[in-house]
């Protein structure tokens, strides 16, 4: 009975220990101010449901499906790469008296209100099926796919002619992915990994022939029903 009972206050004491390292307040720590965030000014979202519906590209790089949106501190993660990050951005007002303030700054009471809502916007987006482009923690673009691929067989296509030497089809590539002026972020094999990725290249191929199957019998039915 003892040794339940020891078992049972290792238990207690070891929820108490996890509660309270939750409780642990968020700090930044700078050369000019240090900022310490509580507990109940964190973000609440936690993740998302695996998403399928997308086709995602960050820093060049096409993203395998299933997408998770996750946060972690303060920054906002997609298959566990950063694509937004909000310490760098947050404040204390007492920190803008006599200063100038810095552009999208954020504040320890707005921080977690304003992470939250971009992580749902992301899983928001993703989940409406979309064609997004991130680069260099920003957003390049997005679209619609509307049953397609989002233009994923073309990127593959210019990756092979730019993989070739074909220098403006390597123009246009980094125009579309939104990397002409972030190419410190690139993998030195970036356009080789996109010309040569066969999972990308299938499931665009197995969308693009569904669709037309799709709208094939959807005219031989019209055709059928005009006779």
């Amino acid at each position: 009975m003892k040794k339940l009972a020891t078992c049972v206050t290792c238990l207690i004491l070891g929820i108490q220990c996890m509660a309270d390292e939750v409780k642990q307040p968020y700090v930044i720590q700078r050369r000019d101010e240090v900022i310490t965030i509580t507990a109940d000014l964190m973000p609440k979202f936690t993740t998302s449901e695996p998403i399928n519906k997308s086709f995602l590209y960050i820093n060049g790089e096409y993203i395998e499906p299933p997408y998770i949106v996750s946060v972690s501190n303060l920054a906002v993660l997609i298959n566990g790469i950063i694509v937004q990050d909000y310490e760098p951005y947050v404040h204390n007002p007492e920190y803008y008296i006599g200063k100038p303030a810095r552009v999208g700054r954020v504040t320890p009471q707005t921080v977690a209100r304003s992470l939250d809502e971009s992580a749902k916007d992301y899983a928001d987006g993703l989940q409406s099926g979309i064609v997004q482009k991130l680069a260099n923690g920003g957003r390049v673009g997005s679209a619609l796919l509307y049953d397609g691929d989002g233009g994923a067989l073309a990127l593959v296509e210019k990756a092979r002619k730019a993989k070739q030497g074909d220098e403006q089809a390597k123009q246009q590539l980094m125009n579309e992915l939104g990397l002409t002026t972030r190419q410190h972020v690139l993998r030195p094999d970036w356009i080789e990994r996109l010309a040569t990725n066969a999972n990308l290249e299938t499931r665009a191929t197995t969308i693009l022939e569904t669709k037309r199957e799709r709208e094939q019998k959807e005219r031989e039915r019209r055709e059928q029903k005009n006779r």
